[in-house]
């Protein structure tokens, strides 16, 4: 017993300093323990609100109003999918694209994806129109243009041939030709936490029937890059508690070839 407590008095420093540095890194072990928790925890939130967000984007339907120009303005909730987590309809979808865009089946640089239906009413109403009689063929040509600005306007004309008989006149040919420029202004916007494509025409009599936007993210790509913790061997410069060849605790600075461990965000 006695021997014991001599050697406890005699290394009791060695003790100490020793049992100091066990704490430490103790203590660094739980502080990278914790970050690592907290990237799982965003990852879960992250996930969790994507769905949320799939959810009640499935659940939307195109809410229509007026922009300053009396134009109707069409919005709907956006999806949102990971590229590497698509399920089998999901990929079914995101080929439709991939065929109909020509685009790379693995979706390298594609960010969102926007698609529409519209339904179109016109009327051509009082159009100018030439009637030309030769013999026994009448001769109409028609044409109307309307023009709402620059990239939105409508031109059409026409010919029909009639052909007289004993008594009446009978259709004989027919052609009709008609020719659109329909501008389309489309934003992705974020309202109250999620995002809604708007889209627009000045063209008069356009209906959006069906708006679809899916943005594509990349959890594996958008992941913060971060050192993993880790042993390490190099000389290292540091200022702390010193122990000396004579069990002597000290502060201060001190240059030294040994083996490190380091967290991951005390690495650089």
């Amino acid at each position: 017993m006695k021997n014991i407590l001599n050697t406890y008095k005699l290394y009791k420093n060695t003790i100490l300093f020793g049992g100091i540095a066990i704490l430490i890194f103790c203590l660094l072990q739980q502080c990278n323990s914790n970050q690592n928790l907290k990237r799982e925890i965003q990852q879960v939130q992250r996930v969790s609100d994507r769905n949320l967000n799939n959810y009640k984007a499935l659940q939307d339907t195109i809410i229509v109003e007026k922009n300053k120009n009396k134009d109707l303005v069409s919005s709907i909730m956006s999806f949102e999918y990971d590229v590497n987590t698509l399920s089998e309809k999901n990929k079914n979808l995101i080929k439709r694209y991939n065929r109909q865009l020509n685009i790379n089946t693995e979706l390298e640089n594609v960010n969102s994806l926007l698609s529409t239906t519209i339904n179109v009413k016109d009327s051509i109403i009082n159009a100018t129109g030439i009637v030309t009689v030769v013999e026994d063929t009448i001769k109409v040509n028609v044409a109307d243009e309307n023009n709402f600005d620059k990239y939105n306007w409508r031109r059409f004309d026409g010919q029909i041939s009639l052909l007289r008989d004993s008594s009446s006149y009978s259709l004989f040919s027919s052609r009709f030709n008609i020719e659109q420029g329909i501008g389309l202004s489309a934003a992705i916007v974020t309202d109250n936490g999620y995002n809604r494509l708007k889209i627009s025409t000045p063209y008069k009599g356009v209906t959006f029937t069906n708006i679809e936007n899916i943005n594509l993210v990349n959890d594996r790509l958008n992941k913060k890059y971060e050192k993993e913790a880790g042993w390490s061997i190099g000389v290292g410069f540091q200022y702390g508690l010193n122990l000396n060849n004579n069990q002597v605790i000290s502060t201060g600075p001190s240059i030294g070839l040994g083996i490190y461990w380091s967290p991951k965000f005390l690495r650089f």
